[in-house]
């Protein structure tokens, strides 16, 4: 019985870590292909700080190519970039699964202090510019890129191959990358990080589009465990 192929989109250390994260008898069941859509490359733009007395994250890419640690709060979107932000020195906390929930959070804390939004290029929300308009200055500083990639020759050939391939997504802009490249979707599951990813697949004909309970990477483990 060929085994069905998971092909994974994310940035190649992140993909390898979420395929290292899966139980080891689920590894088993499936053929793995990576073929990143995006490519994280750092801006090299100077962080301002002056003024700043407090910080938001909302990816470990903005942790990792952002300053050098300060002493102020940080406010984190999800455990991972949480995590990332204390192991590089921030006295950091979860403030929200995605970019909503950490905009509602702020508003309800108040904080009656200025704010940075180190993130990259693309993204979504517009936290610094919603936070803004109620009353909590905030900008924004752009660390990094996410450069758009083709499939690799390996992935379009599994895609076109009839076999079972299942595609976990993680964000609308390599949603939308994907659906650009792959015009047949009928042997392809797909799982979405969130409804905001699901809606651009919409009417696009894959086999299943599931999308995980919570916008986490522990949550998209569970879907691809069920439905495998």
């Amino acid at each position: 019985m060929t085994k069905p192929v998971l092909i994974m989109t994310r940035p190649g250390p992140s993909a390898k870590a979420f395929v290292q994260s899966l139980p080891p008898d689920l590894r088993e069941k499936l053929s793995v292909v990576i073929s990143p859509l995006l490519q994280i490359d750092a801006t090299d733009a100077r962080v301002d700080m002056a003024g700043v007395a407090g910080v938001i994250f909302t990816s470990a890419h903005g942790v990792a190519h952002g300053p050098q640690p300060q002493a102020c709060p940080v406010f984190c979107v999800g455990p991972k970039t949480t995590e990332a932000a204390v192991e590089k020195g921030w006295a950091a906390q979860t403030a929200g699964q995605d970019a909503d929930e950490l905009v509602e959070t702020l508003v309800a804390m108040r904080p009656n202090f200025p704010l940075l939004h180190i993130s990259g290029q693309h993204q979504r929300g517009d936290i610094a510019a919603k936070l803004t308009r109620v009353g909590l200055l905030t900008r924004q500083a752009i660390v990094y890129e996410q450069a758009l990639l083709p499939l690799t020759a390996l992935a379009k050939s599994r895609l076109g191959s009839g076999t079972h391939c299942i595609v976990p997504l993680f964000s609308p802009r390599t949603a939308v990358q994907f659906a650009a490249q792959c015009h047949d979707l009928r042997n392809v599951s797909i799982l979405a990080l969130s409804p905001a990813v699901s809606e651009t697949l919409v009417g696009k004909g894959p086999k299943q589009l599931l999308t995980a309970n919570e916008p986490t990477a522990a949550s998209m483990r569970l879907a691809l465990e069920t439905l495998v």
